[in-house]
């Protein structure tokens, strides 16, 4: 297996046109490796005929990322998921298979079975000690 290129994301402002009195600019979300390589999606400006010149790249950031990300469930909600019948069979038989009531057990077992990561000790610890300073 080989390793894949580090990945990062841009957004980069190219100007599609040399002319200088009625400029056309083009603005883009990338992700490119250390090369410069990769693929982007357009969000601004007429479609990329490879002439465009590259005005200003700005490297984006996990604070970035989680920003774009909450603008865009604010005004573009995510439906929730709707689990297939083989997960919903799964979480029903890890339900049905517990041996022990404890609901703690129960929910680690449908996790399991829906192979979904609960949070970490260290997480859950954390949320304990938040809660009791609030």
């Amino acid at each position: 297996m080989t390793d894949q290129p580090a990945r990062k994301a841009t957004i980069t402002l190219d100007s599609a046109t040399s002319d200088r009195e009625f400029p056309v600019y083009q603005l883009s979300l990338n992700a490119v490796d250390d090369d410069g390589r990769g693929h982007g999606y357009r969000l601004m400006g007429p479609k990329y005929i490879g002439r465009s010149r590259n005005l200003r790249t700005a490297e984006l950031d996990e604070r970035d990322a989680n920003e774009i990300r909450g603008l865009l469930d604010e005004v573009f909600p995510v439906a929730p998921p709707t689990l297939t019948v083989e997960e919903h069979d799964r979480a029903w038989h890890a339900i049905e298979g517990a041996e022990d009531p404890d609901p703690g057990t129960i929910l680690a077992a449908v996790l399991r079975a829906l192979r979904i990561n609960g949070p970490s000790a260290e997480d859950e610890m954390a949320a304990i000690l938040r809660k009791r300073t609030a």
